[in-house]
């Protein structure tokens, strides 16, 4: 079995048992930081920089930061609807939020591009 692949399972793992550690403990709020580690960036980006062209590693790295109006998408979605539904649901609703957005970015992503100096590829 490829050595990476249980690194990244086990970065992972890890990743969820701090998150449930902290959730049980007074400091339960930390728990929504560890999710922001960019532990599964760092492989992604890593995998990229070795593939791909700098110009290509910009261009992936300008998409994860606009990523991040995603997840606040996500977040401002769970913050109104916890109030109304219980977790669960509440977290299809905000995971629906997210997916809608996402293929927003997705679609949108071609003419932000130049607009950020990126080249097509």
């Amino acid at each position: 079995m490829d050595v990476s692949i249980l690194a990244k399972a086990f970065v992972g793992f890890a990743i969820v048992l701090v998150i449930q550690l902290f959730a049980h403990s007074k400091l339960y709020y930390i728990s929504a930081l560890l999710p922001l580690f960019p532990s599964l960036a760092i492989f992604s980006y890593y995998f990229v920089g070795q593939e791909q062209s700098v110009e290509r590693l910009q261009e992936t790295i300008a998409f994860g930061m606009l990523s991040l109006v995603t997840y606040l998408c996500f977040l401002v979605t769970l913050f109104i609807v916890v109030r109304h539904l219980r977790i669960t649901p509440a977290l299809l609703v905000a995971s629906a939020a997210w997916f809608g957005v996402a293929a927003i970015q997705i679609q949108i992503w071609p003419y932000l591009r130049p607009l950020l100096g990126l080249k097509a590829s």
